[in-house]
């Protein structure tokens, strides 16, 4: 894997963590208008609770990508170093 690879990995990240917001967003801007403990406001209060909780872990993925690139520039440097 190189790094023009990445990029697809890179995009897709920030494509989920944006559809993420726009559905968080929604989801609480839809649920302002009902009334609580219905059960039309319970079931977007666990979607909202779905939704914060996968994109929860964009952080622990994108430390993960950035920790994968550096190590691949690393590596590719040092391979240009030798020969």
């Amino acid at each position: 894997m190189n790094l023009e690879d990445m990029k697809g990995a890179v995009i897709l990240l920030g494509l989920v963590a944006l559809i993420g917001a726009a559905v968080a967003i929604a989801l609480d801007e839809f649920q302002t208008d009902l009334t609580e403990n219905s059960s039309a406001w319970n079931t977007s209060n666990s979607g909202l609770d779905g939704v914060v909780n996968a994109t929860g872990f964009l952080d622990t993925i994108g430390t993960i990508v950035g920790v994968a690139v550096l190590i691949g520039v690393v590596i590719l440097a040092f391979r240009f170093a030798r020969a």
